[in-house]
């Protein structure tokens, strides 16, 4: 699946990252989301920052009808799906930032590891790709041995504490999950909808 060329978007924290979307980050519209850096490679899964298209929230009776338009855009989605992916999606980021709480527990991160599709879990396995995002890291030194080490030192400091309020979806099976700032979309998650689940998608970092 494609992402589309995203810009950067640099927050206050010693552990911001860029992943994809995933995975999590700064972009253009697409898959961090979530987190992914394409315009200047230099930090590892930190959240996207997008432009909406042409659509601006409006704090009216139709809101509910707004933020519909906003987050179906040109994918066939029904109103009642829509709702229910919504529901799903803020309920697992409800469970994963519990999870995010205790990031040096194995049990935290046996849980997390339970969330994210197989693509992810093969792709960020790879010493050559976690080598990849050590360079990228805006704190020297961080060593990127594992998974387990790309749960702690990445993924979870550039989401915990964030909220996400609305969803952007990608394709009816794979959605970004967001907050709405004035009118910039951050990206910090994305999801793939698997088996009919819905998957932690991590975006695999560029070269």
């Amino acid at each position: 699946m494609k992402i589309s060329k995203i810009t950067t978007f640099a927050f206050c924290a010693t552990a911001c990252f860029v992943s994809g979307v995933f995975f999590v980050s700064c972009g253009s519209s697409a898959v961090a989301t979530t987190p992914v850096v394409e315009a200047e490679k230099t930090l590892v899964d930190e959240p996207v920052v997008e432009q909406p298209e042409g659509v601006v929230a409006e704090p009216t009776v139709q809101a509910e009808d707004d933020e519909y338009s906003r987050s179906v855009g040109g994918i066939s989605v029904s109103r009642d799906t829509f709702a229910e992916d919504k529901e799903t999606i803020l309920r697992i980021i409800s469970e994963l930032d519990v999870i995010m709480k205790d990031p040096g527990s194995t049990k935290s991160y046996n849980a997390w590891v339970g969330y994210v599709d197989q693509e992810s879990v093969d792709y960020w396995k790879l010493r050559k790709n976690l080598q990849k995002a050590e360079k990228r890291l805006p704190v020297k030194g961080i060593k990127l041995s594992s998974l387990q080490d790309y749960f702690k030192n990445v993924f979870v400091p550039a989401r915990r504490g964030r909220e996400v309020s609305e969803i952007r979806y990608i394709s009816d099976t794979y959605i970004k999950a967001i907050q709405v700032q004035g009118e910039q979309d951050i990206v910090y998650y994305y999801f793939n909808k698997i088996n009919g689940r819905w998957m932690v998608h991590l975006p695999p970092i560029d070269d």
